[in-house]
């Protein structure tokens, strides 16, 4: 009899230990299920959005190369101009072209984000130092523009100079931000790629 109680009690210890050890095993599973289910929603949110934003900055920095280019050639005929009214056309293509910057930039916040999501060269820190620099150039070239109307013709030589001087400098600053852009683009588009090869 006696063996028969410890019989039924190393089974019944063993149907326990049984029931907790499948127990503990599905708690187990599942959590490493929901785990994974949750790391990859993660992953697929995440690569959602940088794919939104990666669209985004594609679309405002093509609009913005385009931009560039186009003042690059305004500049260009600006500085082979020398009549009244090509001046005022080419100064108010260039402000066209500037408002349309501006709106591009108000109205695609997303644009501002992909230093988030993406190692870009051009940071927000350095595009609003090279606006900054435009800005100078800019000034800088209607001053000398104003001075050249106003000095005497044995003056306006050395200003024309000084004027064309200042044009290429800012031709060159336009270079080196249309680059800067171009090469931003390529990496996100690299780096996007890598995301969908995994």
């Amino acid at each position: 009899m006696e063996s028969n109680s410890v019989l039924l009690q190393v089974s019944a210890f063993s149907g326990l230990i049984g029931a907790l050890l499948s127990q503990g095993l599905t708690g187990l599973f599942s959590y490493v299920g929901d785990k994974r289910k949750s790391t990859t929603e993660l992953k697929t949110t995440f690569r959602n959005k940088q794919v939104d934003i990666a669209e985004n900055f594609y679309f405002v920095t093509g609009e913005k190369m385009a931009i560039v280019k186009k003042n690059i050639g305004y500049w260009q005929n600006y500085n082979n101009s020398r009549s009244e009214k090509s001046l005022d056309f080419l100064n108010q293509e260039i402000i066209k072209l500037n408002a349309y910057m501006d709106k591009l930039d108000a109205e695609n916040w997303k644009y501002n984000l992909v230093g988030l999501y993406f190692d870009v060269a051009f940071s927000n820190e350095k595009v609003i130092a090279s606006n900054s620099k435009s800005k100078e150039f800019y000034l800088k070239v209607l001053d000398l523009t104003e001075q050249i109307k106003h000095a005497l013709p044995e003056e306006q030589g050395d200003l024309y100079l000084l004027h064309s001087r200042t044009i290429i400098e800012m031709l060159h600053h336009y270079d080196e931000v249309y680059q800067h852009m171009d090469n931003d683009m390529s990496a996100v588009k690299v780096e996007l790629t890598k995301k969908f090869h995994y």
